[in-house]
């Protein structure tokens, strides 16, 4: 039932509030790539902002959720959380001077966050076009744009001629710019080559 319901619609940020585990799941699949990719920007380790996500979903699982009108308030809500426990994670390691130099001075004021936020929405869309790419043709680019292989390693590997290996590509490029319009144009900025 519950994944017939618009992520979008009031009835989904009442289903969150109800504490509905498949509401929960949703908006776990939809903004967790993209915070990850979010925090990594400001603590610089992978691992330990991909903790700090997890604890900001798992802090607001277990918070009151009737103070979110809509999934925007929600959102805003997360991107928040994760930044300031990321802040948090640099002072109570004792190196905020050292990461707060290489940030500079200028990079820690909202315009940063908001750009590193957008752009991580922008990395979540590629990926989510990505996956959906038919299977063969996802691990082709991921293997070519994604890991950065040869083509003729792929096509070695995969044991498929070089033609098919371009062929894929060429659908997957042509999908990718279907599907994601205006942003197709950043998709270079991730994926070098495309």
């Amino acid at each position: 039932m519950m994944y017939n319901i618009d992520i979008q619609s009031p009835e989904f940020v009442k289903c969150l509030e109800r504490g509905e585990r498949e509401a929960f799941q949703r908006l776990f699949e939809m903004y967790h790539k993209a915070l990850c990719f979010f925090a990594t920007r400001i603590v610089r380790d992978s691992l330990e902002a991909e903790d700090i996500v997890q604890d900001v979903f798992l802090a607001f699982w277990r918070m009151d959720r009737g103070g979110f009108p809509n999934l925007k308030t929600v959102k805003t809500f997360l991107y928040n959380s994760v930044q300031h426990r990321c802040l948090n994670y640099l002072r109570d390691l004792e190196i905020r001077d050292r990461n707060y130099r290489n940030l500079k001075r200028e990079e820690l004021d909202e315009d940063y966050f908001l750009c590193q936020q957008i752009r991580a929405e922008v990395v979540a869309e590629l990926f989510g076009a990505i996956d959906e790419l038919p299977d063969k043709c996802k691990e082709i680019f991921k293997r070519s744009y994604v890991d950065g292989q040869e083509d003729k390693k792929i096509a070695e590997e995969l044991d498929i001629s070089l033609n098919t290996i371009k062929t894929q590509k060429q659908r997957a490029k042509s999908y990718l710019r279907g599907r994601l319009g205006d942003l197709f144009v950043y998709a270079g900025m991730f994926f070098p080559g495309l």
